[in-house]
C-alpha cells in the first residue's frame, strides 16, 4: 500500500471512528474494551483473507502486527465471548463496580455505602473509592460524570448515594444495538466491495444538500420517507418473490442473501459567506454493459 493511500484509509477509519466511539462511551464502553474487539476482528479479516487457508498464528502475527501468543489466544476465544481486558474499561464504571462488589463499601446488608466525599483514617470514602478503582486523581470529575447521568445523587448532608450499577447514560433495547450493527456492517461491505470491485459495483447513491434552511428540514423528511416507504414496499414484494426464492429442504441448499436499505442522514452545517449552494448530486458513472 503506498503511503498516500495509507493515508486516506486511516483518515476515514477515524471518521468511522467517531461516531462509533460516541456511541461506546454513551454506552459505557471503555477504549480498552474496543480495542479488545479490534484485535478479535484483526485476526478474524486475517482468516478471510486466503479464504481462512493456512491461519496459523504465525500468518496472522504478520498480517496484523499483533504478536502469536495474542493471537493464539484470540484463536481459541470465542468470536460471541466478551473481550478479556486487563485494563481500559471506563474508568467510572469500574468506580460504580466496586461500590456494589466491594465489601469495604458497602453497608450492613450488602448494599453500597452512603458514602461522604472524604474522609479520615480507615473510613470509607467516595474519593477512596475511586483511588481504589480507577486511579484517577481528579475524585470531582468523576463525581460530576456520576451525578450527571443520574448514577448517583448527592443528598442534602453532601453525602453521596448509588443509584445504578452502570455509568451508562443510554438505556437502548440490546436488540436494537444489535441491528445497529449489522446494517454498519452490510453498508461498509457495500462501500469497500465497490473500491475493490469497481467493474461490477453494487448500486450506491448518495444525494445531498449541504445548505438545507433548517425551517424546511421537517416537511423534506417527512416527504423523503413517504416516498422511500413507497419504493421500498415495491422492492420487498420483488425480493420476496416465492418464484425467485430457495425454498427448505432436507438437504443444505445454496442461497444469496440480498437486501436495499434507505436512510437518512441529518447533520448541522455552517453556509460561509460567498459559499455557493451545492446542487443535485450527479449519480456515479456506470460501466457499459
Amino acid at each position: 500500500m503506498t503511503e498516500p493511500l495509507k493515508k486516506a484509509v486511516l483518515a476515514a477509519m477515524r471518521r468511522i471512528a467517531r461516531p462509533l466511539a460516541r456511541l461506546m462511551i454513551e454506552a459505557g464502553v471503555g477504549a480498552g474494551e474496543f480495542q479488545a474487539i479490534m484485535k478479535s476482528a484483526f485476526v478474524g479479516a486475517a482468516q478471510d483473507i486466503g479464504d481462512g487457508q493456512n491461519s496459523t498464528a504465525s500468518r496472522i502475527s504478520t498480517l496484523t502486527g499483533l504478536t502469536r501468543r495474542e493471537v493464539a489466544e484470540l484463536l481459541k476465544a470465542s468470536e460471541e465471548a466478551a473481550p478479556d481486558v486487563g485494563r481500559g474499561g471506563a474508568r467510572i464504571q469500574r468506580v460504580l463496580t466496586g461500590w456494589w462488589t466491594d465489601p469495604d463499601f458497602q453497608d450492613e446488608l450488602g448494599a453500597p455505602a452512603i458514602l461522604p466525599l472524604r474522609a479520615r483514617g480507615n473510613r470509607a470514602s467516595f474519593a477512596k473509592l475511586v483511588k481504589r478503582y480507577s486511579g484517577e486523581p481528579r475524585v470531582l470529575t468523576i463525581k460530576a460524570e456520576l451525578v450527571r447521568v443520574k448514577a448517583i445523587r448527592e443528598t442534602d448532608g453532601g453525602l453521596l448515594e448509588a443509584m445504578s450499577r452502570s455509568f451508562a447514560p443510554a438505556r437502548w433495547d440490546p436488540d436494537g444495538i444489535t441491528v445497529v450493527g449489522e446494517q454498519l456492517r452490510d453498508h461498509l461491505e457495500t462501500l469497500i466491495h465497490n473500491l475493490k470491485d469497481a467493474s461490477r459495483p453494487r448500486f450506491h447513491r448518495v444525494i445531498e444538500n449541504t445548505q438545507i434552511d433548517p425551517k424546511h428540514v421537517a416537511l423534506l423528511t417527512r416527504d423523503i420517507a413517504a416516498q422511500a416507504d413507497t419504493l421500498m414496499d415495491s422492492l420487498d414484494d420483488a425480493l420476496n418473490d416465492p418464484a425467485a426464492t430457495v425454498k427448505p429442504r432436507n438437504e443444505v441448499r445454496d442461497a444469496t442473501r440480498l437486501g436495499v436499505a434507505l436512510y437518512v442522514f441529518e447533520a448541522p452545517a455552517k453556509v460561509r459567506p460567498g459559499g455557493r449552494p451545492r446542487g443535485r448530486a450527479k449519480p456515479p458513472r456506470r460501466p457499459a454493459p
